[in-house]
Protein backbone atom coordinates (compact mmCIF):
# COMPACT_ATOMS: atom_id res chain seq x y z
CA UNK A 1 0.00 0.00 0.00
CA UNK A 2 1.22 3.66 -0.71
CA UNK A 3 2.10 6.30 2.01
CA UNK A 4 -0.23 8.78 0.32
CA UNK A 5 1.47 11.89 2.13
CA UNK A 6 4.94 10.28 0.97
CA UNK A 7 3.77 9.94 -2.41
CA UNK A 8 2.00 13.55 -2.93
CA UNK A 9 4.91 15.37 -0.93
CA UNK A 10 7.51 13.20 -3.44
CA UNK A 11 5.09 14.16 -6.77
CA UNK A 12 5.20 18.12 -5.56
CA UNK A 13 8.58 17.87 -5.49
CA UNK A 14 9.11 15.73 -9.08
CA UNK A 15 6.60 18.63 -10.45
CA UNK A 16 9.12 21.46 -9.71
CA UNK A 17 10.92 20.28 -12.41
CA UNK A 18 9.88 17.47 -14.45
CA UNK A 19 9.16 18.21 -18.25
CA UNK A 20 6.94 15.95 -19.99
CA UNK A 21 8.22 14.17 -23.68
CA UNK A 22 10.85 11.79 -24.64
CA UNK A 23 14.88 12.16 -25.19
CA UNK A 24 16.37 11.17 -28.03
CA UNK A 25 19.51 11.45 -29.33
CA UNK A 26 20.26 11.40 -33.20
CA UNK A 27 23.60 11.98 -35.56
CA UNK A 28 23.53 13.92 -38.45
CA UNK A 29 25.47 14.09 -41.93
CA UNK A 30 25.84 17.43 -42.75
CA UNK A 31 25.65 18.13 -46.21
CA UNK A 32 29.24 18.55 -47.19
CA UNK A 33 30.09 16.30 -49.71
CA UNK A 34 33.80 16.32 -48.38
CA UNK A 35 33.28 15.69 -44.61
CA UNK A 36 34.18 12.84 -43.48
CA UNK A 37 29.88 12.39 -42.60
CA UNK A 38 29.24 12.19 -46.12
CA UNK A 39 31.03 8.67 -46.71
CA UNK A 40 31.01 7.01 -43.41
CA UNK A 41 28.08 7.30 -41.26
CA UNK A 42 29.86 6.37 -37.80
CA UNK A 43 31.80 9.38 -38.34
CA UNK A 44 28.16 11.10 -38.37
CA UNK A 45 27.84 14.57 -36.00
CA UNK A 46 26.42 14.13 -32.90
CA UNK A 47 24.42 12.87 -31.08
CA UNK A 48 22.52 15.44 -30.82
CA UNK A 49 19.30 15.57 -28.16
CA UNK A 50 16.33 16.48 -28.93
CA UNK A 51 12.90 17.02 -26.36
CA UNK A 52 9.73 15.57 -28.40
CA UNK A 53 6.45 16.39 -27.14
CA UNK A 54 2.90 17.14 -27.63
CA UNK A 55 1.39 20.52 -27.71
CA UNK A 56 -2.05 22.19 -28.74
CA UNK A 57 -2.48 19.09 -30.47
CA UNK A 58 1.06 18.50 -32.83
CA UNK A 59 4.06 16.90 -32.74
CA UNK A 60 6.75 19.31 -31.41
CA UNK A 61 10.49 18.41 -31.80
CA UNK A 62 13.40 20.86 -30.35
CA UNK A 63 17.28 20.30 -30.24
CA UNK A 64 18.51 20.90 -26.67
CA UNK A 65 22.01 22.49 -26.66
CA UNK A 66 24.58 20.38 -25.04
CA UNK A 67 24.82 23.21 -22.18
CA UNK A 68 21.65 21.99 -20.93
CA UNK A 69 21.29 18.05 -21.69
CA UNK A 70 22.06 16.89 -18.34
CA UNK A 71 19.49 19.39 -16.95
CA UNK A 72 16.47 18.60 -19.51
CA UNK A 73 17.61 14.65 -18.82
CA UNK A 74 16.95 15.11 -15.34
CA UNK A 75 13.88 17.31 -15.91
CA UNK A 76 12.40 13.93 -18.06
CA UNK A 77 13.16 11.40 -15.08
CA UNK A 78 11.33 13.74 -12.78
CA UNK A 79 8.30 13.14 -15.48
CA UNK A 80 9.16 9.68 -15.46
CA UNK A 81 9.13 9.41 -11.57
CA UNK A 82 5.88 11.39 -11.42
CA UNK A 83 4.19 9.46 -13.39
CA UNK A 84 5.04 6.04 -11.41
CA UNK A 85 4.29 7.61 -8.52
CA UNK A 86 1.16 8.62 -9.96
CA UNK A 87 0.15 5.14 -10.80
CA UNK A 88 1.29 3.73 -7.62
CA UNK A 89 -1.67 6.11 -6.02
CA UNK A 90 -3.75 5.79 -8.53
CA UNK A 91 -3.62 1.18 -8.05
CA UNK A 92 -4.01 2.29 -4.30
CA UNK A 93 -7.00 3.93 -4.82
CA UNK A 94 -8.62 1.84 -7.36
CA UNK A 95 -8.23 -1.29 -4.83
CA UNK A 96 -10.05 0.81 -2.33
CA UNK A 97 -12.85 1.52 -4.79
CA UNK A 98 -12.98 -2.14 -5.39
CA UNK A 99 -12.89 -2.90 -1.74
CA UNK A 100 -15.64 -0.76 -0.81
CA UNK A 101 -17.47 -2.08 -3.99
CA UNK A 102 -17.19 -5.95 -2.38
CA UNK A 103 -18.18 -4.59 0.87
CA UNK A 104 -21.25 -2.83 -0.41
CA UNK A 105 -22.11 -6.03 -3.01
CA UNK A 106 -21.54 -7.66 0.47
CA UNK A 107 -24.12 -5.53 2.88
CA UNK A 108 -26.40 -5.92 -0.33
CA UNK A 109 -26.42 -9.59 -0.09
CA UNK A 110 -27.09 -9.81 3.37
CA UNK A 111 -30.09 -7.05 3.24
CA UNK A 112 -31.93 -9.49 0.68
CA UNK A 113 -31.24 -12.76 2.53
CA UNK A 114 -32.81 -11.02 5.82
CA UNK A 115 -35.76 -9.55 3.58
CA UNK A 116 -36.68 -12.45 1.81
CA UNK A 117 -36.60 -14.68 5.46
CA UNK A 118 -39.14 -12.06 6.54
CA UNK A 119 -41.68 -12.20 4.32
Amino acid sequence: MVRKDDSISELEQAAQSMVQGSLSETTRQCGDPSCACATDPARRHGPHLYLRFTAAGKSQSVYVPPEQGEAVKEAHRAWLRFQEIGAAIAADNRERFLRALERAKQVAKRQRAAGGSKA
